[in-house]
Order: structure tokens, then sequence, then C-alpha cells
């Protein structure tokens, strides 16, 4: 059970991964070709529980608390998402893509931590 839900934890984080590049390609699509931010909108419903579902896998296959707490952040990113595109003060505005790029980064990083075939140091 353990090893199983290691995998099924690193699939979501490569499927979270590829749906961020999606979600980023939506943006970039509505701001230099159509204007129409509907597609951007409402991918997000696709992927934004994977997270949750990564910190209950990642209990499971016992990766850590470190990998499990960073899962969950990505969660809470993403409710910043929602939080920070609905602000009236532009400057804190801004910050939605910058979030953006933190939900890449801490992904990459829970990718590596994750590995099932990894070899070397613990998680």
């Amino acid at each position: 059970m353990r090893r199983y839900s290691v995998i099924i934890y690193y699939v979501l984080a490569w499927a979270f991964l590829a749906s961020l590049f999606a979600q980023v390609f939506l943006a970039g699509l509505a701001v230099f070709d159509n204007g129409d931010w509907s597609m951007h909108r409402s991918f997000i419903h696709v992927f934004e529980y994977f997270p949750v579902l990564m910190v209950v896998f990642g209990l499971l296959g016992r990766l850590g608390w470190l990998t499990v707490t960073l899962s969950a952040v990505l969660y809470l990113l993403i409710v910043f998402q929602y939080i920070s595109v609905d602000l009236s003060a532009r400057a804190l505005a801004a910050v939605h893509p910058v979030t953006a790029l933190l939900l890449l980064w801490a992904t990459t990083v829970l990718l590596r931590r994750s590995n099932p075939w990894r070899t070397g140091s613990a998680r």
C-alpha cells in the first residue's frame, strides 16, 4: 500500500505540474490573443484539489512531514489565487502571477522529494 501511495502521489504531482503549465498558457492566451479569460477561470476546477489528494497519498506513503506540509501549502496557494484575483488593491492583485511561480517551484521540489525511483538519501 505504501509503495502504491508514493507512486500515486508522484503521478498526481506530475499531473499538477502539467496543469499549472496549461493554466499559465491559458492566461497567456487570454492576454495576448483574445482577452477571453473563461478557459483560464474554468480550467482550475480540473486540478484544484490535486494537492488535497497529494496530502492524503503523502500521508499514506509516509513521505515525511515536510513533503506533506508543502503539499498542503500548494492548496493554500491556490486558495490565495482565488483571493488575489478579486482584490481591489491592484498592487496586491499583482501577486497573482508571482503565486503561480511559487506553485511551479514548490511542485518541482515535491516531484524531486517524492520520486519513487530516486536513489540516495531518505526523504
